[in-house]
Order: structure tokens, then C-alpha cells, then sequence
């Protein structure tokens, strides 16, 4: 890279003063400050110096403008420009990636080419929208795939290369973390993304280390018993759960087991706070609360308490903030009733006969508050191994975190593979303002997927805003996502392309049921489903379930099955109730409650039936295999789809934003879910809509191509032998735009058809003016000639140009001209700015239109 990167520079520039420009208009206005005039003249001034570094007298309104730009941007670091020219003509018609600048051209002069296309694609975008005189019905989709296609080929070539290793060896990255000698006040952090072998590199830093002792935490004791059976013997594999019952002296008799709702009620009798619902009735049912849905919100309460570093419960923290928009129960009354029953648990005092169970979580929080309980035995370990530390709540992090000092600490996980939330799950062990990390290492080669699956999950990653915790002065710049791949995928949007046997992945539970009775009816005679799901949701568990909603719903609870959950209702006004202070949790209620119109239905109970002879009793046997996002974690499939029900919704983007981006911690753990659906396929993936719709605010939809003429190709609306119109779009095995292609018409055909959208009318124009062959759809050196004639100014201009200086302090140079951007008041400015940002997102919706009209059939012309 030379040292002298100009367009890089510009571009760079730009970019910045405009961020700053849209955190500008998100701060909340209080009084306007001399700053905010600051960052306003900034903005104006670095659009008049790009728009003068290209070469304009006044700011470009076609996108023919970008090769007279070319044509004047002759330099030492810059390709030659009748060659640029000639490629980046191709480039717009549709006919080669940007990535094949690097092919075509040296890197330096590929690298300043793709900035300067950059950097006239923002000029272009301004120029436009700021344009008094220029209508502007959508946002230029053109504008978004270009950039978009320059933007990822830049960041292919800046990434750090992959060195290939052999089978069985340690990657670069996974060596460097194993021979890093962790010391007793060390903490290790290593982010490892999903199939980059993070268990692998732990096995290989214990192997090496035979005469240290290790203590390899997990999440649950399926996972310790599999660790135990792959670590050497200087390994102690454990559970958090084990650790702490070790360390907490409980009562002998205390019961170990899940408080349910009625044990609340039992056990806290006339206590119980009494209130009444503050939404309107439905089907004109009572509005006080039933007992067992104040408990529920008692349990929440307690739940977080114990999830938490708190030595005390707080109202404003730990009681669920749906219960004050829903009822009128005192946040005073249920933290002092949390109080009660936390000190019964703690005391294993009784209310009559029945005596206070202990949950297990209730252990490790009393460890928690025990500091020195542990000190001991953590000292007896060189260093703690915490696998799958983003799935801690802040209590068990807290507990295994101050182990630092007794023996270092070694922190393993994917911070975006966190999607137990609801049960207290906080990545806290990667928050290096609450534990500062001696070292932190990145494993990013995956071994699981292709380089389709990778980009795909390296997209959906970098929508996501940086963790409230990061401080850019003290952590440095934040490490934006990157995942490589290994060997070959694919990724389609188009379901119909599906091969069998595959893998469906849900968000909820309740499409998930859906699809499986719509599968009974549509599935051929021969070919089986398979539930892979908890225990409390097996296939036998989920028609008893289902059943007994049935039962419930009609009034007739006496035929329920034995330890239903169902059980705890009388009727099914105290199941929507319970439900609803569940906070929308996606529980087995939840879904019984979602199929309520289903249940309802007369041939409901033959539905079930028919559900019923559809399961086999294994997964190799099944065509389908059905699973939630949840039990899919730590797995993989060589065909996976997606499900339609991932969030969040495009509402999620932070406001003005022209890269949009997730900030909301909620959104963000939502795209969590996203992520670890899209990396269980090993082969093939099938996204959603859902997913989809993010793709396309990155990349946008689709994009067009001018061919050459050719005999076997005639247009399929006048049937003529001529240069045609193809649409082009991702997504039908790979993320690049030509991945599938539909011949829309010819040139001749398509001019009728302009007002249809607003980019068909410039590709046509960008044609017409640039001087393209309508045959071979080629820029000829007599074209460029005609054309730069055509475009030239006056050298009297041009040398002037070259002498002006940028300064506030300077009125705007004549041969620039006055642009619609900077004549306009700093609140005009913004306004307009930020309904361009709004524009972008409601565009969205019109390319999927357009996408639907170019490939539905039409008449013939």
C-alpha cells in the first residue's frame, strides 16, 4: 500500500465527518452549541472538498458523471483511466464484481479505485437527495448494492489472511492462546465464534501443561459427564451447581427442586399481595389476580434476585417491569413478599406442614455472598476453565471471577452465542470494565461451515453496536466480527431448492407446533418427523400437552395427565393471566395459549392423531427434523432452514443511521438467536424473510445487467434476438449477485417500462449517455474519446480548481458552485438528511414490490 493513498484518505474523511454528523442528530437537542455549528460546517465543507476532489463544478445528478470524474483522476496510485473507465462501465452494467478490480489491476491502484467509487457513490447520494430540482420517489437501490459491493471487496482484502494447517494441527490463532502461560492474577478471555474448536484448544492447553491441575466449569452436567470423558486426569470437570453445593452447608432435610407457583401460595398463605389487573378485561372475566399469578411474579422477582451480584432485593431491578404496565400490585409489596420467602428458603423455616424447598440456584447465590467460602479450594487449581462462560448469570461469574489471585482464569465462550437471558445469562465474564483482562485472543476459522455461511453470520454479527462496556480509549478500537469458513457451502433463499432429509430451526415454540401439525397433513405416507427438543417437550410430552390444553379449554379438567403443568388452572382465564405475567417467555403455557384458535376447533383432537403416527423414534430415521434455536446450540446438520419467527424487526435499526446498526441490548440478543441458527449448517443453508430483510438493508435486493447481444438470446416479451435486461440477485447458493439471473426484456422493451422504478430508469439513461455499445454493451477508446469531448470544461476552470485550498473561512469556489447542501439553514440540512435515512428503511418494502412484479409472469409486449 502506498504511502500516499489519497482516495483512501478522502474517502475516510468523509465517512467520519459523516458519522459524526448522524451521532449529531441522534444526541437529544437541548440548546444549540457552538459544537453543533462545528460539526454542521464540518459536514458541508468535506462534501465541497470531495465533490472538488472529483473534479465537479457542480455537484452530479447521472451516473454517467463517475467516468468524466475518472477521465480527470489521472495519477502515479490510480489505474489507468481509460482501463478504470472500461471496467467500472462494465462494473454499473452489472456484468463483474468489484472484487475483480484486484484481478484486473494492482492491489495499490485496485485499493484507490474502490475508495474513489466510494467516495463518488456519498457525493452522488447527497447531490441527489439534496437536489431541489431532482424528484426522489425511493431511495436509490443502485447506490446501496454498489457501495455495498465495493465495501465488502475492501474488506476482504484488508482481512488478516488464514494460514492453511493441516488435519490435526493447531490454527495460528488457537496456538497463540495455548502456549500463552496463564499466572495466578491473570484472566484469559477468548472469543471463540461458533465451530472455531474452542473445546479443542482447551483439551490441547491442558494436554500440554500434564503436571498442572485444572478446574473446567460447564453449564450443565450432560456437558461435564461428555468433558470427563475427553480431558486428561489432570482435569476436574464440574458444573457451577456442584461447585456451589460443595461449599454451602444446607439443612439435611431441605428439599432440592424448583419452587412452583402453588408452593408460593402455600407457603407465604395471607401474604400473598392481593391486586387486580389494570388492562382491560377479556371475555368479561374478573380483574383480580388469581393467587398463583401474584406467586409467578414473586418467582420472577427472586429469580433475578439470584441471578444477580445483589446482596438484597431491589424493586427497581429485580421485580419484572411488565408486572407495573399490567397491574396494580405495589413493587413495595412483592419485593418485601420476595424478602419473606428468600428468608425462608435461607432458614428452611415452614408454614405448617410444608417446609421451604431450596431451588438450585438459591445455593450458588448463598455462595456468592459467602467470599471466602472458596478461596481454598480455587488455590488448589493452577488455573479455572470456564467453557461457555457468555451462559454465567453475574452471580456465578462473580463467584468463579474472584478466583483470581488463588489461580488464574481462563474465560471461553462466544459472547454471541448468548441467548439464555431469561435464565440469567450476561457474558459479564467478557465485560472488561467490570473484570479488565490480562490478555484476550480471537479464534475466527470455523470449521463447521463454507465461506457462504461465514459472510452470512459475519453480516448479521456486524449489526450489531458495540457492548455498552467497551471504552475505545482504554480497550482500543473495537474488533468487528469476522468469521472465515472451511471448505464449500451454500445458502438459499428459496426453500423449493430444499434436499431431504433436513433440519428445521425455530425461535418459538409455538410456530414450531404449528408447522408439525401442518406437517401430519401435508407430509407423503412414507416419510417421518423427529422432535429434537427438551425432555419437557419430547414428542410424547408435547400431544399429552396439547391434549390437556384441549381438556382446559373446554372446562373439563379432570382427564389431565399426571404432573401436567396445565394442572396448576382451574380454568382458562388463570392460563392467559399466567402467561401474560410470565413477561412473554416462550414456555410450554406460552405455546398453549398461542394455539388457542387451534384448540378450539372442532377436528383439533383428530389433528393430534394424526401428529401422533407422523414421529419416528429416532432422528436417522426421520425426513425432518424439527428443533428449537435453543436445543440446537452445540449442534450441527448438513441442511438446515430456518424458521420464519426470528426477531427483531427492522425497527430494531438505530435511528438515523445510514449503516444500520442494533444498539437495544434486547434487539441485540435477539440477533444472537439469528446467529446461532444461521451456524449449526455445515452444508446448507435456507434463510427466512426475516433474516432476508437484514441482508438487503446491508446489500439491498437486486440489481440489473446489460448483456451483449447474442443469437441464442431473445427477448421474452418481444421474442427479438437482442442486448437484454437481466435482474440479479443473491442467495440461490451464494451471497453474490449473480447467483441467480432473470431475463426481464431487451433495451427497446424496458424504455416503456421506466416509470416502473426509479433505478431502471437511470441503468437505461447511465446506457444511453455513457456511450455503450447497445450490441456488445462495451466502451469503446473512440467512445471514452466522444465522451470525454463531450463532458470537457473549460482549463481555465481546472487550473483555478487546482488552487483552491478548503477553509471555513473561504466562500464556496465559484467553479464548484453553490450546492443545495450548503446553501441550505443547518436545521433545513438536517431534516433533510434525516428523511433521506428514513427513506432508506421504507425503500425496503418497494424492492421487494419491484422484486415481485419483475418475476411474476407478464403479457407479452
Amino acid at each position: 500500500m502506498p504511502f500516499f493513498a489519497r482516495w483512501r484518505k478522502q474517502y475516510l474523511k468523509f465517512q467520519e465527518c459523516e458519522h459524526t454528523y448522524e451521532r449529531h442528530l441522534r444526541a437529544v437537542p437541548t440548546q444549540e452549541t457552538p459544537q453543533d455549528q462545528v460539526i454542521d460546517e464540518s459536514y458541508v465543507l468535506v462534501y465541497m472538498e470531495s465533490l472538488r476532489a472529483l473534479h465537479f463544478c457542480k455537484p452530479p445528478l447521472q451516473m454517467h458523471e463517475i467516468l468524466y470524474s475518472i477521465l480527470q483522476s489521472q495519477s502515479e496510485h490510480f489505474p489507468p483511466v481509460k482501463a478504470a473507465c472500461a471496467f467500472v462501465i462494465e462494473w454499473i452494467l452489472g456484468r463483474v464484481s468489484v472484487q475483480n478490480a484486484f484481478s484486473r489491476f494492482d492491489h495499490a491502484h485496485a485499493v484507490e479505485l474502490l475508495y474513489f467509487l466510494r467516495l463518488f457513490l456519498a457525493v452522488f447520494r447527497l447531490s441527489r437527495y439534496f437536489d431541489t430540482d431532482y424528484s426522489v420517489s425511493q431511495y436509490p437501490q443502485s447506490i446501496h448494492t454498489l457501495d455495498g459491493d465495493c465495501a465488502s471487496a475492501l474488506g476482504h482484502f484488508f482481512a488478516p489472511g488464514q494460514p492453511v494447517c493441516s488435519s490435526g494441527e493447531l490454527t495460528e490463532e488457537q496456538s497463540r492462546f495455548v502456549h500463552y502461560q496463564v499466572r495466578r492474577n491473570d484472566l484469559l478471555c477468548v472469543q471463540a465464534y461458533a465451530g472455531t474448536g474452542k473445546t479443542r484448544s482447551l483439551l490441547a492447553y491442558a494436554k500440554l501443561r500434564p503436571h498442572q491441575r485444572f478446574l473446567y466449569i460447564t453449564f450443565n452436567a450432560a456437558a461435564a459427564k461428555s468433558a470427563r470423558s475427553v480431558f486428561p486426569p489432570n482435569v476436574d470437570c464440574r458444573t457451577m451447581h456442584s461447585v456451589a453445593l460443595r461449599h454451602v452447608l444446607l439443612p439435611e432435610d431441605q428439599e432440592l427442586r424448583t419452587l412452583r407457583p402453588r408452593d408460593v401460595v402455600r407457603l407465604l398463605g395471607d401474604r400473598i399481595p392481593e391486586g387486580k389487573r389494570t388492562t382491560e378485561p377479556v371475555h368479561d372475566r374478573s380483574n383480580a389476580l388469581a393467587p398463583t399469578t401474584v406467586a409467578l411474579y414473586i418467582l420472577r422477582t427472586l429469580d433475578r434476585f439470584m441471578q444477580s451480584t445483589d446482596d438484597h432485593i431491589r424493586p427497581d431491578v429485580h421485580i419484572p417491569k411488565n408486572m407495573s404496565l399490567s397491574t396494580d400490585l405495589r413493587v413495595e409489596a412483592i419485593a418485601e413478599a420476595t424478602q419473606t420467602l428468600w428468608e425462608m428458603i435461607c432458614s428452611n423455616k415452614s408454614r405448617g406442614r410444608m417446609k421451604a424447598p431450596c431451588p438450585h440456584d438459591a445455593y450458588v447465590k448463598l455462595l456468592q455472598l459467602q467470599p471466602l467460602a472458596t478461596l481454598r479450594f480455587f488455590a488448589e487449581y493452577n488455573a479455572l476453565l470456564l467453557d461457555e462462560a457468555q451462559d454465567l448469570s453475574a452471580c456465578q461469574t462473580a463467584i468463579l471471577l474472584r478466583a483470581r489471585g488463588q489461580c488464574g482464569v481462563i474465560v471461553v465462550g462466544d459472547i454471541h452465542q448468548k441467548i439464555y437471558g431469561f435464565r440469567g445469562g450476561s457474558a459479564s465474564a467478557f465485560n472488561a470494565r467490570l473484570y479488565s483482562p490480562t490478555a484476550t485472543f480471537h479464534l475466527t476459522k470455523s470449521f463447521r461451515f463454507g465461506s457462504q455461511v461465514a459472510a452470512l453470520a459475519t453480516k448479521v454479527l456486524r449489526l450489531k453496536a458495540p457492548p455498552p462496556w467497551h471504552n475505545e480509549e482504554q480497550h482500543g478500537v473495537w474488533q468487528h466480527p469476522s468469521i472465515t469458513g472451511h471448505g464449500s457451502d451454500k445458502v438459499y433463499r428459496d426453500i423449493r431448492a430444499i434436499s431431504k432429509p433436513h433440519t428445521r430451526i425455530y425461535r418459538t415454540n409455538a410456530l414450531l407446533t404449528r408447522d408439525l401439525l401442518q406437517l401430519s397433513l401435508t407430509l407423503p405416507e412414507n416419510e417421518f418427523l423427529f422432535l429434537k427438543t427438551s425432555q419437557n417437550l419430547s414428542h410424547r410430552s408435547i400431544i399429552d400437552l396439547l391434549h390437556d390444553g384441549h381438556r382446559l379449554y373446554h372446562g373439563d379438567s379432570s382427564g389431565m395427565t399426571p404432573n401436567s403443568s396445565l394442572r396448576e388452572f382451574s380454568a382458562w382465564k388463570e392460563l392467559v393471566e399466567h402467561v401474560e405475567a410470565e413477561d412473554a417467555a416462550d414456555g410450554k403455557l406460552t405455546l398453549v395459549l398461542s394455539l388457542q384458535e387451534m384448540i378450539a376447533s372442532p377436528d383439533f383432537l383428530a389433528q393430534l392423531e394424526g401428529l401422533d403416527r407422523k414421529f419416528c423414534a429416532n432422528e436417522e430415521s426421520a425426513s425432518i427434523v424439527l428443533t428449537t434455536v435453543h436445543q440446537a446450540k452445540g449442534l450441527e446438520w448438513d441442511s438446515v432452514v430456518m424458521a420464519n419467527d426470528f426477531s427483531p424487526s427492522l425497527d430494531a435499526c438505530t435511528p438515523f443511521s445510514l449503516q444500520p446498526q442494533v444498539s437495544q441490548l434486547f434487539a441485540q440478543d435477539e440477533l444472537n438467536h439469528m446467529y446461532v441458527a444461521i451456524t449449526r449448517a455445515r452444508c446448507e443453508l435456507f434463510i427466512p424473510n426475516c433474516v432476508l430483510q437484514w441482508l438487503v438493508v446491508l446489500d439491498g435486493l437486486f440489481r440489473y445487467r446489460f448483456c451483449e447481444k447474442k443469437r441464442s438470446r431473445k427477448c421474452p416479451q418481444c421474442q427479438q434476438v437482442s442486448s437484454l435486461v437481466q435482474l440479479c440477485e443473491p442467495f440461490a447458493g451464494t451471497l453474490q449477485f449473480d447467483a441467480r439471473t432473470e431475463t426481464l426484456g431487451c433495451l427497446l422493451c424496458m424504455r416503456s417500462q421506466l416509470s416502473t422504478d426509479d433505478d431502471l430508469h437511470d441503468f437505461v439513461r447511465f446506457i444511453d449517455e455513457c456511450g455503450v455499445s447497445t450490441v456488445t454493451g462495451r466502451l469503446t477508446s473512440a467512445s471514452i474519446t466522444r465522451y470525454e469531448h463531450k463532458m470537457k470544461i473549460p482549463s481555465r476552470l481546472r487550473s483555478k480548481r487546482a488552487r483552491l485550498e478548503v477553509s471555513s473561512q473561504q466562500d464556496t469556489p465559484a467553479c464548484a458552485g453553490s450546492t443545495a447542501l450548503d446553501v441550505l439553514l443547518p436545521h433545513v440540512r438536517a431534516q433533510k438528511y434525516t428523511n433521506m435515512l428514513e427513506s432508506k428503511m421504507q425503500s425496503i418494502d418497494t424492492w421487494f414490490t419491484l422484486e415481485q412484479f419483475w418475476l411474476s409472469p407478464r403479457e407479452s409486449s
